[in-house]
């Protein structure tokens, strides 16, 4: 039903939701940008490629394999020292990466060089899993902006939440069938960006519609 008058301190609750919820989106926007999106022209310091052979891969390689892959993730994680970094992973990780396997694939130099120029989450951005980001978290998001979109007085409401569903189908689907594949990071990009246009236009339609007095026939 249409959002009729209100006075402004009944309207507080619905704005304060609404901020709530975009507060949410930001903060899980930016753990997959973090994560995902922002590789470094050179490997960091905390480079995820270094932090995973160092932790849950320490199991499988030895303390002069794990050597030579700080060696070359040091030295820019360039071509020189590459062949002997592809045949570590080949022997000790390619068979579980591989393309359909655990996340991520790191079958190729390119995936390594992916993995190198990533940062290793923090304590701040590592919290939620990247499965749950973009298959709960975003979904959940725009689940309780587009209850509130509906209830406002603009004609092209429907058709917002339509195109907003779409774009968090898009994300999903993109991550789900491009995770672990540098080579489609734009398509990523791309689906970031239609989340954030889709957030604004949403945010913009129901707190124009929420604060402004209907016309009087």
């Amino acid at each position: 039903m249409p959002v009729t008058s209100q006075r402004p301190l009944k309207r507080l609750p619905a704005t304060l939701a609404l901020v709530g919820l975009l507060l949410l989106f930001s903060l899980t926007l930016l753990l997959v940008g973090l994560r995902e999106l922002l590789p470094a022209a050179q490997p960091p310091a905390n480079s995820r490629l270094r932090a995973v052979l160092d932790g849950a891969m320490a199991v499988n390689t030895s303390p002069s394999e794990r050597e030579r892959v700080r060696v070359w993730v040091a030295a820019g994680a360039n071509q020189e020292g590459l062949p002997q970094v592809e045949a570590l992973v080949a022997n000790n990780c390619a068979s579980c990466h591989a393309p359909g396997g655990e996340y991520p694939r790191v079958t190729s130099s390119e995936d390594l060089r992916h993995l190198a120029r990533l940062a290793e989450p923090t304590d701040a951005t590592g919290h939620l899993p990247t499965r749950l980001l973009h298959l709960l978290a975003f979904p959940l998001v725009f689940l309780g902006c587009g209850a509130l979109l509906l209830r406002t007085r603009w004609p092209g409401r429907r058709g917002l939440v339509i195109a907003c569903a779409l774009a968090v189908i898009f994300n999903a689907a993109q991550w789900w069938l491009g995770q672990g594949r540098p080579e489609l990071l734009w398509l990523a990009r791309a689906a970031a960006g239609g989340l954030v246009v889709a957030m604004a236009t949403l945010a913009g339609v129901v707190l124009r519609d929420l604060w402004t007095e209907p016309r009087q026939p």
